[in-house]
Order: C-alpha cells, then sequence, then structure tokens
C-alpha cells in the first residue's frame, strides 16, 4: 500500500490528475466512517470529507511524506471534524451503524428491537457526551484499531496525550454505561 501510494504521489506532482483521484478514492469510505464518527451527523461528515480533500488536494505539495498519504489525509480530515464540533456541538448526532446489522433473525422482532434502540441511546449519548478529542482518539483507537502512535500523529499531539485521553474517555464510558452489559 505505501508503494502504491508513492507511485500515486509521484504521478500526481508529476501532473496526472487522475493519480490523486486514485488516492482519494483508496481512502473515501475508512476516511468517511472515521469522521462519522466524530461528528455523529452523515451531512456533516460528508462536508468534512469534502473540506479535508480539497485543504490535502491545495497542500500535497507541502506534503513530506514522513507518514503515510493516508495518515496524513486522516489527520487532516480528524482536525477537520475536531473542529466542525467544537463550531457546532449542539448539531452533532450519534448514531450506530454496526447496531443496525444485527442477525436477520432479530431484525423482525419487536422486543429486540426495542432493547436495542435504547442500547443505541445510552451508547451515543455516552460518546455524545466525551470532550470532542477524547470522542475523536476513542474512535480512532476502537473503531480504527488505530495504534496511540498513529492517533498521536494524526492529531498532532504525543503518544502519552493520545493514552490519556483514552484512558480517561473509557472510564467515562464505563460509568456512564453501567448496568448495560450481559445480566448474570
Amino acid at each position: 500500500m505505501k508503494e502504491r501510494e508513492e507511485k500515486l504521489l509521484d504521478a500526481f506532482l508529476n501532473g496526472k490528475e487522475s493519480a490523486f483521484e486514485e488516492l482519494v478514492e483508496e481512502n473515501r469510505e475508512r476516511l468517511y466512517k472515521t469522521v462519522m464518527r466524530i461528528v455523529r451527523n452523515h451531512d456533516d461528515a460528508l462536508d468534512v470529507v469534502q473540506e479535508s480533500l480539497l485543504k490535502a488536494y491545495g497542500g500535497i505539495a507541502g506534503f513530506r511524506r514522513e507518514s503515510g498519504f493516508s495518515t496524513w489525509l486522516t489527520s487532516i480530515a480528524v482536525r477537520e471534524a475536531i473542529n466542525r464540533v467544537k463550531r457546532d456541538r449542539f448539531r452533532t448526532m450519534i448514531s450506530l451503524p454496526f447496531l443496525a446489522a444485527e442477525p436477520s433473525a432479530t431484525r423482525h422482532n419487536p422486543e429486540v428491537q426495542a432493547e436495542l434502540s435504547l442500547l443505541e441511546r445510552r451508547v451515543s449519548e455516552a460518546i455524545k457526551s466525551l470532550p470532542v478529542v477524547q470522542r475523536a482518539v476513542f474512535t480512532m483507537k476502537f473503531y480504527e484499531g488505530l495504534k496511540a502512535r498513529e492517533i498521536a500523529e494524526i492529531i498532532g499531539s504525543s503518544e502519552g496525550s493520545v493514552k490519556a485521553s483514552y484512558f480517561h474517555a473509557t472510564r467515562k464510558l464505563r460509568k456512564s454505561l453501567r448496568g448495560l452489559g450481559p445480566k448474570g
């Protein structure tokens, strides 16, 4: 992947516009998912991704290649998402698409649907209540599986700060969601 990114970057910088489009297409879905988990609103996520791609396009000549293109692009998008949430806190809405993907046997069971709906609301509100940087760190580590080092690079912070943010986020979520687990 890294080698392919390098070739596409070189091609773009040498005037091949379609190379940037290929880089974008390879990253668009993951970028959208990451941003969506931070801003929690489809329209805002699309706007943030678009703004991030425009910034990347305009700034690619200054990209120093100290990290991979996808990491650099993600760092732009995460910063844009954090800024969007800070500017527009009251509009952020939480939805958890992974909860909507339950097995078909439970899809039409009203009791299960009611429980899932309650669970979704509780988890959504708990995540929504996190400070925006903790929410971003939690999202990238928990949902995207990124390492603290990668997250630190993306948000422009230290690895220790990322670890502390994740620790505090999970502690707050555990406290908020106490009693939601399996009964037993």
